[in-house]
């Protein structure tokens, strides 16, 4: 009796980390075979805009795949007309190998929906769920994952198991993102890459300079996390409005705003790649601290990808510490994002008030209240932040 693992997913596009999962897999399980079987239509979400269909993606994995031991990939469900459901394609391969023991393999997120998919009981009588676990420091996140596996063993009669997962978490979101920003590294088989390329895949060989309003808008959406489009656009609206009260020139303070979060969604470890792609310079502060680093890697974006002018990238390089010397558009879209109207927390209004007539006070007092709650914190200040104040002051 020999132990299958079963690997499905979009693979939109396979990237490095499906192949460290997989890896993972087979040695944390001692499989005899991984299958990896990439979705035609999955049932659970809409693929994004653009998605290759589902032979190229089935293709494009297999060159993915090459050289991965004991795996295989399968067209069962690329080659299925509708909606591909787990438990249709597991009953399939339990025919298949009927004395083998089949695993799951499935990440957190997949564990959290689990009891919500199509015949959950009838996968749990065929396979065991083989979670992959991101690391998480949070004890309330793995005391919720040990809870959620415990409500399918009673609930569903489900066999669950948890297993470390040491592959550096990637998602394929991300994955499209720093090809747009042309940036994806080791984050994709040069094969794959290759044909991504040659066929234009995921917006890679789009044009992306020079746009007008509304195509940058449409850019900027398909890029950010959806949660994040309403701050975006009121940080939009409210830099154009300040522009023309201060001064400023109103286009260039419109395409500040959209773009100034533009790399927001990417996280830590790949705001650092984004950096090594563009040689970017990092202080101390920076590669201590890169979550803060949107504001650098944006302004880069915003200049290499999208062609926007000098003013445009200070004014987004400077929109998280402030700087000493900022000019009107810098302190435009500082101000913008710390108030635009999605924004609500103790203090804002104050904050808008004052930019009505005074835009240095208000934007020292948003620096202000940054560094008095970083310090509350025990989190380190930036010194562009102090530096600004300073600045501010005299």
């Amino acid at each position: 009796m020999g132990k299958i693992g079963i690997y499905g997913g979009t693979f939109n596009p396979p990237h490095a980390g499906h192949m460290a999962a997989a890896q993972q897999a087979i040695s944390l399980l001692k499989l005899d075979k991984l299958l990896i079987i990439p979705d035609g239509q999955p049932p659970h979400k809409d693929m994004p805009e653009g998605t290759p269909p589902a032979e190229l993606r089935l293709e494009l994995t297999r060159l993915a795949s090459t050289g991965l031991a004991k795996a295989e990939v399968l067209d069962v469900e690329a080659i299925r007309p509708g909606k591909s459901y787990t438990a249709d394609t597991l009953a399939a391969l339990h025919r298949r190998y009927p004395e083998d023991n089949l695993y799951l393999i499935m990440g957190t997120d997949m564990l959290m929906s689990f009891p919500q998919w199509h015949n959950p009981a009838g996968i749990c009588a065929m396979a065991t769920l083989a979670v992959l676990l991101r690391e998480e420091r949070d004890p309330k996140v793995q005391d919720t994952l040990q809870a959620q596996a415990q409500i399918i063993r009673k609930k569903l009669g489900g066999k669950v198991k948890l297993l470390k997962n040491n592959a550096l978490p990637m998602s394929s979101t991300d994955v499209r993102r720093m090809l747009v920003f042309r940036a994806q590294g080791q984050m994709v088989a040069p094969a794959v890459l290759e044909i991504i390329q040659r066929e234009g895949l995921y917006g890679v060989n789009r044009n992306r300079r020079g746009l007008s309003m509304e195509e940058l808008e449409r850019e900027v959406k398909a890029l950010l996390d959806p949660k994040r489009i309403p701050h975006v656009l009121g940080c939009r609206d409210t830099a154009a409005k300040l522009a023309r009260q201060y001064g400023a020139d109103v286009t260039d303070a419109a395409r500040a705003g959209l773009l100034h979060d533009i790399t927001k969604a990417l996280p830590p470890e790949l705001q650092l790649q984004l950096c090594r792609a563009y040689g970017i310079p990092l202080d101390a502060f920076g590669q201590e601290n890169p979550k803060t680093l949107h504001a650098l890697t944006g302004a880069w974006v915003a200049r290499e990808i999208f062609g926007e002018n000098q003013a445009v990238f200070r004014a987004i390089e400077s929109h998280t510490t402030g700087c000493a010397g900022m000019d009107t558009l810098q302190k435009i879209i500082y101000i913008a994002d710390y108030m635009e109207p999605n924004r609500d927390f103790p203090g804002v209004e104050r904050l808008r008030q004052a930019a009505q007539t005074d835009l240095d006070r208000a934007v020292c007092m948003g620096l202000e209240m940054t560094v008095d709650t970083l310090r509350q914190q025990g989190r380190r200040v930036a010194r562009d932040s102090l530096q600004a104040i300073a600045w501010l002051k005299q």
